[in-house]
């Protein structure tokens, strides 16, 4: 858990350093972009991202992502790759889970 904990503080150049992000999640943000191409890899990719956040979620000690919303995660995954395309789809899903980390605290 703390381990969890640490990955949604850490800043993610932290992260980009010395971990490693498999699956789906280690293609760029333009694989991303072109994922509507592929009715299989655009389903891949997106529950690539939601089961990350969920799994963040459900290690942390209160609810990030708040009842969940599969249409807002996955429309903040195409503005957010559509500016920074040469990012990992998983450090993008990283940086949406510090996110709502971050406006839960604020609820």
């Amino acid at each position: 858990m703390l381990a969890i904990a640490l990955m949604i503080i850490l800043p993610t150049t932290c992260l980009q350093a010395g971990s490693t992000i498999v699956g789906a999640g280690s293609q760029s943000c333009t694989s991303w972009m072109n994922r509507r191409k592929n009715p299989v890899v655009k389903a891949a990719f997106e529950s690539w991202v939601v089961g990350f956040i969920s799994g963040l979620n459900v290690s942390a000690e209160k609810d990030i992502v708040g009842g969940g919303d599969f249409t807002g995660i996955v429309a903040w995954m195409d503005r957010r790759c559509m500016s920074h395309p040469m990012d990992q789809i998983g450090i993008a899903a990283l940086d949406l889970a510090m996110e709502l980390a971050g406006q839960t605290s604020n609820r």
